[in-house]
This record gives C-alpha cells, sequence and structure tokens, in this order.
C-alpha cells in the first residue's frame, strides 16, 4: 500500500512537471508571436525610429538563406521595426534582376509588416553584374538601390559609376554603403553632404572602429550589418540593444537629436533652454573628458522637436554651420578675399 501511493505521488509530480513545462513553452510561444506596434512618433519626444540589423553573415545556399531571412523579418516585423536591412549578397553570389524572385521575396515581408527593407543581392543588369542593395518601401514597392563602389579585389562584378545616393524616408533620409566601401573616408564625406541622418553599412565583416569615427565625425548614426555594432551619433556602439533572436539587433534610434558648436551660439543657447526647461536637455557638452566646444540636445517632452526649436532661436545644428562655413570660407579663398 505504502508503495502504492509513492508511485502515484511520484506519478502524479512528473504530470504536474508536465503541464507547467507545457504552459511555459506555450507562453513563451505566445510571446514570441505576440505583435509589437510600430512605435507613434507624434506622441514621443523627437523624431524616434526603431532599426534592425539582420546578422546572417555572407553568402551560402540561395534558398537556405532566404528561408532565414524572411524568419528574421517576420521577427523585426512583429517587433514594430521601422526598417531592416540584411546582410551584403546575403543570399548567395547568383545573380538576378531587380525586381526579381529575391526582392519580390522581401517584398512581402517589408508590405506585410509596413516597414521598409534593405535587400542586398548580387544584381544582373543587362550584361553587368553589380553587388546592389535594394531599399524596399513600406508598400512592397522598390524606392531605390545603391551599388557599390569600391568593389573588393576579386568579386569580379562591374563598378558603380553612380556614386552615393541619399534615401528619402518618411522618418528621415538614409544613405547605403557596402563593405569595402568603409575604406575610402570621401564616400563617408558624401553622406554628410547628402545631409543624411542615417547610413546603413550592409558588409561581409563587423568593420570595427573605422565606424564609430565616421559617426561622430560626421554626426550622423551608422548601422552595420556585418556585427550588428549599432552606432551613435557620438561615435559610441550603442548599448541598449534589443536582441529578439539570434544575430538580429534592434535599436530605437532619435533622428532628431543634434549638436551645435559654441561659436556664435553661447546667448541663444541659454535662452533656449531658460525658455524651454522640461521640453529638452544637454545631453553632452564641452568636458575634460571630451574637449569638443559642441552641445548635443535631446527633446524629453512629447511633441517637442529639438531641430525646430534651433531654427527658432536662429542656431545653426554643427553640420549646417560646418557647411556653411566651407562654402563661404572656400568662395573667399578664390576671390583673393580676407577671413
Amino acid at each position: 500500500m505504502k508503495r502504492r501511493i509513492v508511485r502515484t505521488f511520484k506519478g502524479f509530480s512528473v504530470c504536474l512537471i508536465i503541464v507547467v513545462l507545457t504552459g511555459y513553452v506555450f507562453a513563451q510561444e505566445v510571446k514570441n508571436t505576440e505583435i509589437i506596434p510600430q512605435l507613434e512618433r507624434e506622441k514621443l519626444p523627437g523624431r524616434q525610429v526603431k532599426v534592425a540589423a539582420i546578422c546572417i553573415g555572407f553568402g551560402g545556399e540561395r534558398d537556405v538563406k532566404l528561408k532565414m531571412a524572411i524568419e528574421h523579418l517576420h521577427t523585426a516585423g512583429k517587433n514594430g521595426v521601422d526598417i531592416a536591412c540584411l546582410p551584403e549578397e546575403f543570399a548567395g553570389t547568383k545573380a538576378e534582376p531587380v525586381p526579381g524572385p529575391t526582392t519580390d521575396a522581401v517584398a512581402k515581408l517589408a508590405r506585410q509588416y509596413n516597414m521598409y527593407v534593405i535587400c542586398p543581392i548580387r544584381e544582373q543588369a543587362g550584361d553587368k553584374q553589380y553587388n546592389t542593395a535594394v531599399l524596399i518601401d513600406r508598400k512592397g514597392e522598390i524606392a531605390g538601390y545603391y551599388r557599390k563602389i569600391f568593389v573588393f579585389w576579386g568579386e569580379g562584378l562591374h563598378l558603380s559609376t553612380e556614386g552615393v545616393k541619399a534615401f528619402d524616408t518618411d522618418f528621415g533620409r538614409i544613405s547605403i554603403l557596402t563593405c569595402f566601401d568603409l575604406n575610402y573616408p570621401e564616400l563617408w564625406h558624401q553622406c554628410d553632404d547628402l545631409d543624411v541622418d542615417m547610413v546603413f553599412w550592409p558588409s561581409a565583416y563587423g568593420g570595427g572602429s573605422p565606424l564609430n569615427a565616421f559617426a561622430i565625425l560626421y554626426h550622423y548614426y551608422i548601422v552595420p550589418v556585418g556585427a550588428g555594432n549599432i552606432i551613435d551619433i557620438t561615435g559610441k556602439t550603442f548599448e541598449k540593444i534589443e536582441k529578439p533572436r539570434q544575430r538580429q539587433f534592434i535599436a530605437t534610434l532619435d533622428l532628431d537629436r543634434a549638436f551645435a558648436h559654441h561659436d556664435f551660439n553661447r546667448k541663444k543657447v541659454e535662452k533656449m533652454l531658460a525658455e524651454h526647461k522640461g521640453e529638452i536637455k544637454v545631453e553632452r557638452n564641452l568636458s575634460d573628458e571630451d574637449l569638443a566646444p559642441w552641445w548635443l540636445f535631446k527633446a524629453v517632452k512629447p511633441g517637442v522637436s529639438v531641430r525646430e526649436l534651433l531654427r527658432k532661436y536662429n542656431i545653426e545644428t554643427l553640420r549646417e554651420y560646418q557647411h556653411r562655413s566651407r562654402k563661404q570660407i572656400n568662395e573667399a579663398r578664390k576671390k583673393g578675399e580676407r577671413i
């Protein structure tokens, strides 16, 4: 009798454990399939956007990699991402047209989740082949493309003659550079000339510190899609990263944040900060740790825009100040004038 009770108790315990584990697994599945809505930008401070770097690697067997990419895009879409980027030639090195089977497959996910997707492929354009990153918009339509300028030795591809491009989206202006392009500062300078908020960099490797340098030098975000080391406009790699699945990195970026130089702006900034307490804050300033004489402003109240306030108080952003100064000083140089 005693043995029977023990066996019955053990059997009950096993059943209880199975029920608990089943419930946990079900709860995790529900959590993983929960759809997170996209950001309601008009109700948030600044101009926020959610980006995903899907780092599933360069090349491979097309069908396998495309299936993997589609699974990742489902995850990104369910996490409220505004724009997702896949790696350089992520689905192999067999060339195909644009539009074509790979862009068509990715476009379905862009349309389903109302998100932009950057889809890098090997493109067949007539009798030429390019390393091409295709931008697909929220409706699943092709919004543009970038062909790699500095093709790596041995790729066997044609070289772009179209240069660096800028693409206007509903959240801001972006550019795309690819892999070996990292090594040519003039390309990153051109992105700055085009006044972009963010540069996507699909690649076969991680890139590292040069990317951080370009981010702080040109005051734009960089989204590397090699190792997922998303970089802030301060040049620092983001620490607050969501990782909904292995090799996917999601960050929320505020494209309204802005630098301004101390030159000619001290009294204007004092007035702006005094009249808008609790609406914006100074994230960084000149310090012993960082001697750059710049403020970095960020909106903290919903509906407030730093850039609109800077215009209101006639304060140039750092980029505007640098661009205007370059133009006017170069004009004076041509005329032989003094500054």
